[in-house]
């Protein structure tokens, strides 16, 4: 921990929650894809290619960008994120083509890694590590500001001057964390220690970027596993292929990208599975419930929009308290009940009737996110926890790629099971609404065999 005083501690916290803001304010994009989609006179099937490069370029990176941190400095990466980002912005801005447009996505992806990686492990080394869990649930109360307040903030900028707002409003972001920088600590002995010697593994970087890419790619290709089989088969042996080459360097390396001494731990790897799973079956609701609340009531599209930021709004309020829950009841406790609460959630979701009172609805929202919320806070200290100090970039990392991987993958799993059970734009509304309930109650068994496993890895550990 570096010791700072407490007007710069503040200063530091308000750089990375303003600095970590533009990557969960991408929430804004979804709001903006039918003005992408008039203004460039695209296809809507080709919106999901918006999405599909800035996802992959971010989760494909992060884990690297978390290494170079803990390498060089999480300051200079956090910073050089920063001036990227800016850059990634005006062009996103300015793209007067859909290819440039997916160009500048690109780019932005790289940005949010270099920001994403660094932001978990500079905001615990501001405070001793008995405080860790508290300083992870205020970065996450930060970051679910940032995830509830995208859509209505982007509705605004898109009324104002369309689709180019939601990326334009995060330059000055950019700009006023850049200002700030110079609060954040800088890099520790064991960092410039380790920067003396210890190699880059640029190899296994590019190794991982492209096993990552290649299994994110191969999820989504299985929404055409109908019609064209041999495309997600492909991709799936390559990333088979890619996955066991990866294995091999970094077993071999003297500088592994990935820490695999950990994942032999069963503890470890099972939280790495277990984020995993809750954000999967967690995702459900932003994926989902949109649609439902079209169809189903008769909200009008501000107010759906309120009801529907219940559940980013419930990881924002629990993270308040996380912290003082994980030191009393222990990180792997606090996750079971936040997997239960996940859980309990969904089923409420999947228990809606056509056109259901508004606090039946508000309810099972504000419990799945704040399940959520707090599993990932949970699984987040975990994590930390067990890797070194010198190692929290690439733990921080980490905890962020195995949510997204389980988020990807419910983007296309979920989709295409909702579509298969007859949840499509061409069913009537019975069919709908039970597709609809078979979603929810199928994603909440997730949640609900992690809180059960939790809870007994919970009583093991607090014996031991």
């Amino acid at each position: 921990m570096t010791e700072l005083s407490p007007l710069r501690t503040w200063l530091a916290i308000l750089c990375i929650g303003i600095g970590t803001s533009v990557v969960p304010l991408d929430s804004a994009v979804n709001i903006a894809f039918p003005d992408i989609t008039r203004s460039f006179g695209i296809e809507i099937q080709q919106i999901q290619w918006v999405v599909i490069a800035y996802v992959l370029t971010h989760t494909s990176l992060m884990l690297f960008c978390g290494r170079i941190g803990d390498r060089i400095g999480r300051r200079l990466v956090f910073s050089a994120g920063l001036v990227w980002s800016t850059g990634a912005f005006i062009a996103l801005t300015l793209a007067p083509t859909f290819e440039l447009l997916l160009a500048a996505r690109v780019a932005q992806g790289i940005g949010a890694a270099l920001v994403g990686a660094c932001g978990p492990a500079l905001i615990t080394s501001l405070a001793s590590e008995d405080r860790r869990a508290r300083m992870l649930g205020l970065y996450m109360l930060m970051f679910g500001i940032g995830m509830a307040l995208g859509p209505s903030v982007g509705g605004v900028m898109i009324e104002w001057v369309g689709w180019p707002g939601v990326y334009g409003m995060r330059v000055p972001l950019c700009l006023i964390a850049l200002t700030l920088v110079w609060s954040l600590p800088g890099r520790t002995a064991e960092q410039r220690q380790a920067a003396k010697t210890t190699e880059m593994n640029v190899a296994g970087a590019l190794m991982l970027a492209a096993a990552m890419a290649a299994l994110l790619f191969t999820v989504n290709r299985l929404q055409v596993a109908g019609s064209n089989p041999w495309i997600p088969a492909s991709l799936a042996v390559m990333t088979a292929l890619l996955v066991a080459v990866l294995l091999r360097h970094e077993s071999r390396s003297s500088a592994p990208i990935l820490p695999l001494y950990l994942f032999r731990r069963p503890a470890f790897s099972s939280v790495v599975v277990a984020n995993m799973a809750v954000a999967f079956s967690g995702f459900s609701v932003m994926l989902i419930v949109p649609y439902f609340l079209a169809r189903m009531t008769t909200l009008e599209v501000t107010v759906a929009g309120l009801v529907l930021a219940c559940s980013p709004f419930g990881t924002a309020v629990v993270s308040t308290v996380a912290g003082r829950l994980i030191e009393r009841l222990g990180a792997r406790r606090t996750a079971a009940m936040a997997a239960a609460s996940t859980a309990l959630g969904l089923v409420g979701v999947g228990l809606w009737p056509a056109f259901p009172d508004i606090v039946f609805m508000i309810v099972p929202l504000f419990l799945a996110g704040a399940g959520m919320g707090l599993f990932q806070i949970s699984s987040m200290d975990v994590i930390t926890g067990t890797m070194r100090l010198e190692e929290r970039g690439v733990a921080g990392s980490l905890a962020q790629v195995s949510r997204t991987v389980g988020v990807m993958c419910a983007a296309s799993l979920i989709s295409l099971a909702f579509a298969t059970l007859g949840g499509g734009g061409s069913a009537t509304d019975s069919t709908f609404l039970e597709a609809f309930g078979i979603v929810f109650l199928t994603v909440a068994v997730l949640p609900a065999l992690t809180a059960l496993f939790m809870g007994i890895r919970g009583r093991q550990h607090s014996k031991s």
